[in-house]
């Protein structure tokens, strides 16, 4: 649900935050976080570039497959997280979600566990709105809000730029579309509740069989919207990435889930170091691809 100024967008601000790094605020939340024996550690990344991604188009529920480029991301970033070893995997029900999470498990050395495959962690729905061009879907939020542009949007709502995107969606969609009630877009207080008990439930289950970490491959858009409910833990620089709605392809935040507390703390988003680690390593190895991925498949 990106468009391509807004990916070209992110692209440079995530440069620019490389450079600056983590806010030891956020440095010192996070070594709060990995003291405590409850806290399990979940990698949310984002899936792959897809074609869908390269047209602008917002694919909501539909889908699209990895383009090249996006396959050999989500295996480096794999690649980068080698020496993780996960408890859980899960993703949502979507092809690219699929077949990011395959790439991340094989290039990681985790390819025998099996995959939740649930639609809490598929992208925010559009109804009629599906497959729209981003500057078209762009065009019918910023009118709702009367603002004249994305900019303007962004410096309207600060880090609840995504949450109220999908609201305006939503709330248009209510007034016109003929679909079933099912199938007409979501609004953003669903698309964060659904995401938030995905991540819960996938932090319990690793918890349950004494693990510390779990692989979650989600989209760009649910995951903004599930983190602008935390913004008070982020920091400057994530909060200004959130600003836009521009989570890189493969991106990856570590996420501290507290099970006994329900406390969440977040690490970088949308990091892409994983990939620059990975890609380094595949320079001079080589990693045998499964046949197969396992997924628990649910309805």
């Amino acid at each position: 649900m990106i468009s391509k100024a807004k990916l070209m967008s992110g692209l440079l601000l995530f440069l620019t935050l490389s450079s600056t790094g983590v806010a030891a605020s956020a440095k010192s939340k996070v070594s709060s976080a990995k003291k405590s024996g409850d806290v399990v550690t979940l990698y949310l990344a984002r899936h792959g570039q897809t074609t869908g991604n390269v047209l602008t188009l917002n694919e909501g529920w539909d889908d699209y497959p990895l383009t090249p480029r996006g396959d050999l991301v989500a295996k480096q970033v794999g690649a980068g997280l080698r020496g993780v070893h996960f408890t859980e995997a899960a993703c949502g029900k979507l092809v690219r979600h699929l077949n990011t999470i395959k790439d991340m498990l094989d290039y990681s050395g985790n390819s025998k566990l099996t995959v939740l495959e649930s639609p809490q962690f598929r992208e925010a729905g559009s109804g009629k709105y599906e497959l729209y061009n981003g500057d078209q879907s762009d065009k019918l939020v910023n009118d709702y809000y009367h603002v004249k542009d994305d900019a303007s949007l962004s410096k309207k709502f600060g880090t609840q730029f995504v949450p109220k995107t999908i609201q305006a969606i939503y709330e248009i969609d209510k007034d016109s579309d003929s679909l079933p009630k099912a199938d007409r877009a979501e609004s953003a207080n669903q698309v964060i509740k659904r995401e938030a008990a995905g991540i819960k439930r996938v932090a319990k289950l690793t918890k349950n069989k004494d693990g510390k970490n779990a692989l979650v491959v989600s989209s760009g858009y649910v995951i903004a919207a599930y983190l602008s409910k935390y913004d008070h833990n982020l920091s400057k620089a994530d909060k200004q990435l959130l600003s836009t709605g521009s989570i890189p392809n493969s991106g990856v935040t570590k996420v501290y889930y507290n099970v006994k507390t329900g406390k969440v703390t977040f690490g970088k988003i949308g990091d892409l170091s994983y990939a620059q680690k990975g890609a380094k390593y595949l320079q001079s190895h080589k990693v045998k691809e499964s046949a197969s991925m396992k997924v628990d498949y649910e309805k």
